[in-house]
């Protein structure tokens, strides 16, 4: 933060160069002639002054408040640098319209909360990146909308998402895998729902209604009517028809007439 600091007086006066006016109330007012110190100062008996420095500086400072009032159009342009130091709140209003243009760079520090409320839309532009950072790693970012985030761009996540509904009109691509119903979540029941189909280890397309994979699908005790023993069902046709053919039909050696085809026996449970 930059610190200002109140210049000292340019005094040097010398007689009979130094011409002062003083009325009986205390005011004054200094027109010094002093070569290398010519100086103006006008001065009020509570020390409210105004000072013209040798070399063009002007000193202004008011003992008491301070009120500026300007009729019509107001126009500043400073050359070198301006620095501001407000040591209580600042509160600035606008009735129009408010334009910033920024030719650098621009930094903003801000050692407590930062809020911004906008009661119409709010559009950020940027023709390079752009970064949201917390400060820590415990730090988090919160963003909630009323009716729905919508991202126009590829979602590339380094961690984990966590979310109560996840809905594509696309596609949900998952390096790692995708993990449905886990114990702990706030959902641990809940599950994966496709009007499509489902390949695991086998390039698209799908076909919907289906479960394709090249080696094995895991799964409960019962799918449908389907009995699955040990939880592996390893069909990669679909429907499971190649368990069913097992189960729902089976030949004793020895029967007579050199073995035959029993009805189908009753299911057990593991």
């Amino acid at each position: 933060m930059a610190q200002i600091q109140e210049p000292q007086s340019a005094y040097a006066a010398e007689y009979p160069h130094n011409n002062v006016m003083q009325t009986e109330g205390g005011h004054f007012q200094e027109f010094d002639d002093t070569p290398g110190a010519e100086r103006i100062r006008t001065q009020h008996r509570v020390g409210t002054f105004t000072e013209w420095q040798p070399d063009g500086t002007e000193v202004h400072r008011i003992v008491g408040k301070g009120y500026r009032i300007v009729a019509m159009d107001d126009n500043v342009i400073i050359q070198g640098n301006c620095n501001v130091n407000i040591a209580g709140n600042a509160e600035v209003t606008i009735h129009g319209d408010a334009l910033t243009n920024v030719q650098g760079n621009e930094k903003r520090v801000i050692e407590k909360n930062y809020d911004v409320v906008v009661k119409g839309d709010y559009t950020l532009t940027t023709a390079g990146d752009m970064y949201f950072q917390p400060g820590s790693q415990t730090s988090a970012m919160y963003i909630q909308a009323g009716d729905r985030l919508v991202l126009n761009t590829d979602l590339t996540v380094h961690g984990k998402v966590l979310a109560d509904d996840i809905s594509s009109t696309g596609s949900v691509t998952a390096g790692t895998g995708i993990h449905a119903g886990v114990p702990g979540s706030v959902n641990p029941v809940a599950g994966i729902s496709t009007l499509g189909g489902v390949n695991v280890g086998i390039p698209g397309p799908t076909i919907p209604g289906t479960v394709t994979a090249t080696v094995l699908v895991t799964a409960p005790a019962v799918i449908g009517a389907t009995i699955v023993f040990g939880g592996i069902l390893m069909d990669p046709e679909g429907g499971a028809p190649m368990i069913r053919a097992i189960y729902d039909s089976h030949t004793h050696a020895g029967v007579q007439n050199g073995g035959g085809i029993t009805a189908p026996p009753i299911p057990l449970m593991p």
